[in-house]
């Protein structure tokens, strides 16, 4: 098993320049492998067994690999909740017995379980959308952070080098690259608002492919947190039933169709059930965390005093004067570009950087360093 999760560490793994944020890295890495490593287990027969399996009759001469085949392509079903008196509700969802379960129910009272066959699927879809928004940043990022700041992780150990770089990053910073960083952040701002669509999209068709499964799964787990097992099974249930029945129809010799029911067994249902009640509280958090940093996003952009004092805070509390004289020409995009490059070196250099763009904006100004201060 090891084995077959291992390339999932090579995608996790902790990277020298980090092009996203740890919000952006929890919804579109993290997730990304989390569904991936849920997807795994569900398909692995040979660690979890065969997802239906049938009783056989012992009056019934058919290939039971047939009657698993026909059951899960067909789909297996259950006996409605809606048409059971509220005294059985219960019993009907706990006990797996052919009276409680549906013998002899009416086609209309059917209700048919044919998700599980695409439970697999749609993880592995929601892996995909997931990683869009990370897939596209790194596409329109192009390496520019990389570029900025890698070279103070290889040259860490050489002051004349970390010098030189820095000069670099100040020559950079005090050219026109206005329009660049513009577009840079608008792209980054557009993954964000791609991270809450993907969020609450997910949220809305998960709850129509299970039916109701968010209002479901809250109750339920409550009732997990109060210790009531009884009522977290039997709201599970409702959700991913533990067995069904399936009815097969066979040709006679007289060429009229015989009619068999079977009791079967949804296995997977037992890990189905505990892996959707993780990933329900996954992604409630991941949604929430994308939403509050969408919002500290607006504020940023809203509120100039927000982002001079973000900066001081980077700075380790740089003299106020000395880096709004440093921030003089820089708009929106450049210092979100700053913050970045902040965010992938230590203080101490980016300190360095932020004096080397006082005094460099002093000189432009024809005022010697300090003399404000005077």
């Amino acid at each position: 098993m090891y084995a077959a999760v291992k390339p999932l560490s090579k995608y996790l793994q902790f990277k020298s320049v980090h092009i996203y944020d740890a919000i952006f890295t929890l919804h579109s890495k993290c997730t990304v492998a989390l569904l991936l490593a849920c997807t795994f287990l569900l398909s692995s027969k040979q660690y979890f067994g065969d997802p239906i399996q049938c009783v056989k009759q012992k009056d019934v001469d058919i290939a039971m690999d047939y009657i698993h085949s026909y059951c899960w392509i067909y789909g297996a079903y259950m006996q409605d909740n809606v048409t059971l008196v509220p005294s059985r509700r219960v019993n009907a969802l706990l006990e797996c017995r052919p009276d409680v379960v549906g013998r002899q129910v009416a086609p209309e009272n059917r209700r048919y379980i044919r998700y599980y066959q695409w439970v697999v699927l749609v993880l592995l879809l929601e892996s995909f959308v997931f990683y869009l928004p990370a897939f596209l940043w790194k596409i329109w990022e192009g390496g520019r952070l990389k570029h900025l700041c890698d070279d103070f992780h290889k040259i860490a150990v050489c002051k004349d080098k970390s010098k030189t770089h820095l000069r670099v990053l100040v020559n950079y910073f005090t050219s026109d690259y206005k329009e660049t960083h513009f577009r840079y952040f608008a792209s980054y701002v557009f993954c964000e608002i791609l991270n809450i669509s993907i969020s609450i999209v997910n949220i809305l068709l998960l709850d129509i492919f299970f039916g109701g499964f968010w209002t479901r799964y809250w109750s339920a787990l409550v009732a997990l947190f109060n210790g009531d097992f009884d009522r977290w099974n039997s709201i599970t249930m409702q959700v991913f039933p533990k067995c069904s029945k399936c009815e097969v129809f066979i040709g006679g010799s007289g060429g009229s169709d015989s009619s068999y029911d079977f009791l079967c067994l949804l296995p997977l249902n037992m890990l189905n059930e505990k892996i959707f009640a993780f990933l329900w509280i996954w992604f409630v958090f991941v949604a929430a965390l994308v939403t509050l940093k969408f919002l500290y996003r607006l504020a940023t952009v809203l509120h100039p005093g927000m982002r001079i004092q973000l900066m001081r805070a980077k700075t380790r509390f740089m003299p106020l004067a000395h880096l709004q004289l440093a921030l003089r020409n820089c708009s929106f995009g450049d210092w979100f570009v700053l913050m970045r490059v902040g965010n992938n070196i230590s203080p101490e250099i980016f300190r360095k950087l932020l004096e080397e763009l006082y005094e460099a904006q002093s000189l432009m100004k024809k005022i010697p360093p300090g003399a404000d201060e005077i």
